[in-house]
């Protein structure tokens, strides 16, 4: 394929390799100097800092730029090969290459007279995500704080909740309900004698009602207030 032909094809495709090859080279430069200018100023006579200092800087730098332009010699012997390399190869177009119009997105733009109301459009379209995008992130940070919410009164309530297994399974509860346990049915006795002594006294309030039985209601009141007193002292023991 003719120079020509060449130059369009990698114009049209937004490539150059000479601009590559350049800034590799340059770039290749920069670090060599700074590398030797680095050398330089370290051999300064602050640097060397002993009597005829200046002399042994002056020797030094000399050293160095011979060094430095021998290194020079052989680098640019390299990367001309290497740049003689990439042009022959690397950016070689192949012999008949065609390029679609599809394919030029710089030559489709140039041509589209909307291009900037496109962008203006794609920029709207943009902000409007972006706003959806943080009105979402909002969303989700309030449901983490009250899954986090949730999550702490959830690890409240295990911690209570073990606390009084701990307690339910000591000693000294256990003793404590198996006594309440025995004590059940004697209050449930108590409560049964309480209970046929008030239907008596119900029976004694008639009959003190009909016949004036004075000395039988005293006497069932007594039995009353003492089994209640009994009860009383059950459930104080426990």
């Amino acid at each position: 394929m003719e120079e020509s032909d060449e130059t369009a094809v990698e114009a049209a495709l937004g490539l150059s390799a000479s601009f590559f090859v350049n800034s590799v080279l340059n770039a290749v430069d920069d670090v060599r100097y700074g590398a030797f200018e680095y050398c330089l100023q370290e051999g300064a006579p602050e640097a060397v800092g002993a009597a005829m200092a200046t002399q042994k800087s002056e020797e030094l730098e000399r050293g160095v730029i011979s060094i430095h332009n021998l290194v020079k010699d052989v680098l640019d012997k390299r990367m001309s090969n290497w740049e003689k390399y990439c042009l022959r190869h690397c950016f070689a177009i192949p012999e008949g290459f065609l390029i679609r119009e599809d394919d030029i997105p710089a030559k489709k733009s140039l041509n589209d007279g909307n291009s900037d109301s496109d962008l203006d459009a794609e920029l709207v379209s943009l902000r409007k995500k972006l706003e959806d995008a943080n009105n979402e992130s909002e969303e989700l940070q309030k449901e983490l704080s009250s899954l986090e919410r949730q999550a702490e009164c959830q690890r409240n309530l295990d911690s209570s909740m073990a606390e009084l297994l701990k307690v339910f399974e000591s000693k000294a509860f256990q003793d404590n309900f198996q006594d309440l346990v025995n004590v059940i049915p004697l209050f449930q006795r108590k409560l049964e004698g309480m209970k046929r002594k008030i239907v008596e006294n119900i029976d004694d309030q008639i009959d003190w009602n009909v016949n004036g039985h004075h000395k039988r209601l005293a006497s069932g009141f007594t039995a009353r207030t003492e089994d209640s007193q009994d009860v009383v002292n059950v459930l104080k023991k426990y």
